[in-house]
């Protein structure tokens, strides 16, 4: 069903295509990432309605054991206690890509052309496989991750605790409050098993803090929240690059003279570090999902081009195979990179939000 698309030029099948709809142009990538928007409104709340102590099945199960695996093995070990106040957005992250990918391995495009005698065209593909599409996924993580950064700093300010990390150290072993859960079998027999993280890691990494067991923080260590959101915007900058020479308690404050410049120039490299993390982002999935399309369409269009005759049969056959292979690769890329923009997008969240961890 390829073949129409591949005749004319292989980007086709990638390329945005504007629509008229109602007098708004519309492209197809756009149409697309609504659809994947509309099923994710249609299936999840359908699922996941209501709580049901029954094991899952169908495709409850399939989407489950999804949820469970991102939230337990991957957000978890990164964002400690931060894990469920996040979860709701990576995990719509990470299906809204995967939706929009596994929409660009169905040919929409041949489909709609066909049926409709070539008067709709490049009708479907890829919303991911459009630039505009993934770059704006990486502008609302960049927003997100920052904007969550500055706001945990504002809180620690307002409930007096900012500052005061590295808690956990102070219970004994810490792989014993760091579990690799779900892998017991691999734990030291001196760790015990407290699997109560699985369901609760806010409080399982919490327990034990400063602001537990009593323990009060004094009214003067407190920030009005106006007064500590202007003041965590300046102390985020100020932790967002390292201070290599900054003085510990007892030393002298000469080597503020050597941290300051060093910590401008770090600060520096820091912000445009921040800057390139979401362009690396997007590029990355944009180009894995336009070049296994582009290798499709590339590979029909040699069939068309030889002459017809026996070597239509000659070419067709093992390319045929080959396509049929790639398209099963391209399934498997459409979960790949899904997973890769929602683990990396957590790796810097938790940086912003979580650096004592």
């Amino acid at each position: 069903m390829q073949l129409l698309l591949a005749m004319e030029d292989p980007l086709q099948d990638v390329l945005p295509h504007t629509y008229h709809v109602l007098g708004l142009p519309i492209t197809n990538q756009m149409i697309m990432a609504l659809v994947a928007a509309i099923l994710m409104l249609l299936i999840f709340p359908r699922l996941f309605a209501k709580a049901d102590g029954g094991p899952p099945t169908g495709a409850k199960n399939f989407f489950e054991a999804i949820l469970e695996f991102l939230r337990i093995e991957v957000f978890r070990p990164a964002l400690k206690e931060h894990t469920d106040k996040f979860v709701p957005f990576l995990w719509t992250m990470f299906f809204f890509i995967l939706f929009c990918n596994v929409l660009g391995c169905i040919p929409f495009p041949a489909f709609f052309e066909l049926i409709s005698g070539g008067h709709i065209v490049h009708l479907g593909g890829a919303a991911t496989a459009g630039i505009a599409t993934t770059a704006a996924l990486a502008v609302c993580a960049f927003f997100f991750i920052h904007a969550h950064g500055i706001d945990t700093v504002a809180r620690a300010l307002m409930d007096g605790t900012y500052g005061q990390h590295g808690h956990h150290d102070s219970h004994g072993n810490e792989d014993a409050r760091d579990l690799e859960h779900m892998r017991g079998e691999a734990l030291p027999a001196n760790i015990p098993a407290d699997f109560n993280a699985i369901g609760d890691p806010t409080g399982h990494y919490t327990d034990g803090g400063p602001l537990h067991h009593g323990a009060m923080v004094p009214a003067h260590e407190m920030m009005s929240p106006v007064m500590a959101i202007l003041t965590a915007i300046p102390l985020y900058l100020w932790n967002f690059a390292p201070h290599p020479f900054r003085p510990q308690p007892g030393e002298s404050n000469i080597k503020w003279l050597a941290d300051i410049p060093m910590f401008g120039f770090l600060l520096v490299l820091e912000l445009f570090g921040a800057l390139i993390k979401p362009f690396a982002l997007a590029m990355r999935l944009f180009a894995n999902m336009v070049a296994g399309h582009v290798l499709l369409a590339v590979l029909i269009s040699l069939v068309v081009a030889i002459p017809v005759g026996l070597l239509h049969f000659a070419v067709g056959i093992p390319v045929g195979l080959l396509d049929l292979g790639i398209q099963v690769l391209e399934l498997f890329v459409a979960f790949l990179q899904a997973y890769i923009f929602t683990f990396l997008t957590t790796l810097f969240l938790a940086s912003a939000v979580a650096p004592e961890h």
